[in-house]
Parts: structure tokens; C-alpha cells; sequence
């Protein structure tokens, strides 16, 4: 019988990571992944209003050079492109540390695709010359460094007066309203594992990392609160792909947990999947979402 640990997170050992999730996500394939990845992000669209580039750039200019880092199959990249006509003349890259991900060769909208983890340094051909990087929902995968590290990186991609654009999800303080135990305890369970794998409470922190780490200027955030399950609109089927989108990652998240030392037991990990997606269609959730931007400034 599995028993609770009520030693925190903060008492492990670092050197623990994402491994476990990342291995339980290709087990799943491919496939279900990225249509995880789409359902989210057409849920984040919609509660955005398609606003897909917060940062001050115009899509409207031509010669736009925009890359989105764990860009999975591009879809962020293909939204960002058919956002507007003039935004199909841009150059568009997308990186990603899987390249089983991408989409076939003849199916790839005028994307450029490149094999890359975002912890290493960045090609120098790619360095400072672009308009806008993007990064969603990836930081955590930083571990075992700091997500800082990686926000530093990223800053040596944009060219003078480009900028970046992070997104994340509020693990640490979560919307106080519309959420029942399962969802309440789903967050918990994230805030401990990124404390146990080191990067800690860093969507809360992208603004500062911006600014204070990778030296941008004009650094600006926003928050959205992102309905979920029979919170969410019927159109467009976001009821059920926002379940899917939120409750898919619960497992593998629980399966990093099960390196680290959480609050919770191995009896809670297995049931807490189950438990979320049945709250998500019986009553419905919420996210907080995190958006932050900075410039690199102007030299001379």
C-alpha cells in the first residue's frame, strides 16, 4: 500500500527533470500529442481573441522574420500566417528538440523546420536576426537548468529592436473561483514538481527574467483566465478540447512526480488524471495564463 510523503519538494535533490514526461508523451506517439497541442491552442486563441502577437510588431510590414521555439508541428507558426494576408509573406522558423514532430516535408506551409534544444547555444547563423521569438508552454523542459538560463538564451536571437514573447501557465496561484478539488489539486502537484526539478515558480517570473536576465527594454505582460471543460464555449468544440488539451498532461506530470518527493501519494498520482478530466466535463475548470514580451534594444 502506498503512503502519503509529506516531505517537500524543496528537500530533493536537484538533477531530477522533464525525463519521465517526455518519455511517457512519445510512448503515448506522436499523434495524440500534437492534437493535444492543437486543442490548447485553440482554446489559448479563443480566449485571447486570436490575438496570437502581443509584442508591438506589425504583421502589416513586409520582410517579418519570426521564430517560435518548441514549435511541435508549427501550429502557433501556421496561426500566426493565415492571422492576415500580408503575414503569409513573412519567414517563418520553428524549433524543436523532436523532430519527429514536424509535419511532412510537402505539408509544410512555408515553415522552416530545425532540430534544436533550446538549452543549447543557438546557431550563430540564427543569432540576431530576427523580429519576434516565441516560446509556449516549454519552460519547464529547461530543468535542470533555470528557465533564466534559457530566457538568456532565446535573447541572443532577436535582432537589434526585435523582440521576445513567453507564455506559460500560473501553476503557483491559480484562479481562486471555478475550480473544484481535482483541478486544485492538479495545480499543487505542478507547483511541487517544478520546485522538485528546480525551476520553481518561473511563469510568475517572465517579465523580471526578461528585463533582469536577457537585458530587454519595454517588457510588457498580461493574464488571461482560460475556461475549461463546461466552462468553456460549445463552439468550435472547445468544451472538449480544452479537457483534453489541460487533462492530458496530467498523467505525465504525475509520472515526474513519482522521482520527486511531493505531498502526494502514488495512490493520488494514479487516481488524479481520472479525476480532473471527469471535474473538466462535470463541472468545468479554469487556467491563468501568463503572457510577457521585452525589445532587445537598439545598439549604438
Amino acid at each position: 500500500m502506498s503512503t502519503t510523503t509529506t516531505t517537500t519538494a524543496l528537500d530533493e535533490p536537484k538533477g531530477a527533470t522533464m525525463d519521465n514526461f517526455m518519455n511517457m508523451t512519445k510512448e503515448a506517439g506522436h499523434t495524440p500529442e500534437i492534437q493535444r497541442l492543437m486543442d490548447l491552442h485553440a482554446v489559448y486563441n479563443d480566449a485571447m481573441d486570436g490575438q496570437l502577437i502581443l509584442a508591438p510588431i506589425s504583421l502589416e510590414e513586409p520582410g517579418k522574420r519570426i521564430l517560435d521555439c518548441g514549435t511541435a508541428d508549427g501550429t502557433w507558426l501556421r496561426g500566426v500566417r493565415s492571422s492576415t494576408p500580408a503575414a503569409s509573406h513573412h519567414h517563418y522558423v520553428g524549433t524543436d528538440i523532436e523532430a519527429e514532430l514536424f509535419p511532412p516535408t510537402n505539408h509544410r506551409d512555408g515553415i522552416t523546420y530545425i532540430q534544436h534544444s533550446f538549452q543549447d547555444p543557438w546557431p550563430p547563423h540564427l543569432q540576431h536576426t530576427f523580429d519576434l521569438v516565441h516560446m509556449r508552454g516549454s519552460l519547464a523542459g529547461s530543468s535542470p537548468h533555470p528557465p533564466a538560463q534559457t530566457i538568456k538564451n532565446l535573447a541572443t536571437l532577436p535582432r537589434p529592436g526585435g523582440w521576445i514573447q513567453l507564455m506559460e501557465m500560473n501553476a503557483f496561484s491559480p484562479p481562486r473561483e471555478g475550480n473544484g478539488p481535482a483541478m486544485s489539486d492538479f495545480a499543487r502537484l505542478a507547483a511541487e514538481v517544478w520546485d522538485g526539478i528546480g525551476v520553481g515558480d518561473f511563469a510568475n517570473g517572465l517579465g523580471a527574467m526578461l528585463r533582469e536576465e536577457a537585458g530587454m527594454r519595454d517588457v510588457g505582460e498580461r493574464r488571461f483566465v482560460v475556461e475549461l471543460g463546461k466552462r468553456a464555449k460549445e463552439e468550435g468544440g472547445l468544451r472538449a478540447r480544452s479537457v483534453n488539451g489541460v487533462a492530458a498532461p496530467v498523467g505525465p506530470i504525475a509520472a515526474v512526480a513519482r522521482d520527486l518527493r511531493t505531498s502526494f501519494s502514488g495512490e493520488e498520482l494514479d487516481g488524479l488524471p481520472g479525476r480532473v478530466r471527469a471535474e473538466l466535463e462535470d463541472q468545468g475548470g479554469r487556467v491563468e495564463m501568463i503572457v510577457a514580451w521585452g525589445q532587445r534594444p537598439l545598439e549604438g
